[in-house]
Order: structure tokens, then C-alpha cells, then sequence
């Protein structure tokens, strides 16, 4: 019996240590964000704009189309839409140690609707899953 409890208590701790969250620096998420796609992470310092709209975000650098014999390759940035989930408000989230870094950003509407909209720009510490592809969920924010 009682090895079969440790074994039961053993894979549960290892579950809890799988599934935790990650304290993260920002400037390292913003280096190489593919490197935490799926973990639950929390950067502290970062700053919400709750009135600023999130259009798209910008995808690379100069993109280069070729559409045929004797066409010039486009100059352009390719700028995606962020495909809000249902239930779920878009919100421009800045590192200040990365101020171009720019990816979609949702947290539940009864979230978004708690933050203080009088203020413009909102230091806070964010706790988010996600990844680059599809965008990144807030889960939780604590003030700052």
C-alpha cells in the first residue's frame, strides 16, 4: 500500500512540475518567442494600452512576391489580422525592452472590461499561453 501511494504522489508532483508556469525576462520572450509555444509564461513589466485598437500585427520584414516573368517584387510588410476568439478582446501589449515587438494579445472580455480604461497605458504583470501562429491568451494580470 504504501508504495503505491508514493507512486500515486510521485507522478502527481511530476504532473504539478510539467504543468507550471514559467517566469520569463521579457527580452528573452521577445527574442525567441517559438521557444516557449504552448507553455503557460508570466513577464512582469510589461505595458497594456486597453484604448488603443489592434489592427494587424506585422509579420516580417520586406516581403518578396513574385508574380510572374517581368514583375517587381513587392516592398511591403505583410500585416496579419488578429482573429479574436469569441468572448475575447484584442489588446496591444508593449515590452518596453522590445518596443517593435508586435503579436495578437486576447484576455477574456470580463478581464478586459476590469481594466482601468481612464489610464492609457497600464504597467502589469502578465501570466499568457499561446503561441506566434495563432496568438497569445492573457489569463491572468496583476497591476502594477
Amino acid at each position: 500500500m504504501k508504495k503505491i501511494t508514493l507512486l500515486v504522489l510521485s507522478i502527481i508532483a511530476l504532473a504539478s512540475a510539467a504543468l507550471a508556469q514559467t517566469s520569463v525576462n521579457a527580452t528573452e520572450f521577445t527574442s525567441n518567442p517559438d521557444r516557449f509555444k504552448g507553455m503557460t509564461i508570466s513577464i512582469d513589466g510589461v505595458n497594456l494600452h486597453p484604448n488603443t485598437t489592434v489592427p494587424g500585427i506585422t509579420i516580417s520584414g520586406p516581403a518578396v512576391v513574385s508574380r510572374g516573368a517581368g514583375s517587381a517584387p513587392s516592398g511591403n510588410n505583410l500585416v496579419a489580422k488578429c482573429n479574436t476568439p469569441r468572448g475575447y478582446k484584442a489588446i496591444d501589449v508593449d515590452f518596453p525592452s522590445n518596443p517593435t515587438f508586435s503579436k495578437c494579445f486576447y484576455m477574456l472580455e470580463s478581464q478586459y472590461n476590469n481594466l482601468p480604461h481612464a489610464q492609457d497605458v497600464i504597467k502589469a504583470q502578465i501570466t499568457f499561453k499561446g503561441e506566434e501562429k495563432f496568438g497569445y491568451i492573457i489569463t491572468l494580470f496583476k497591476l502594477k
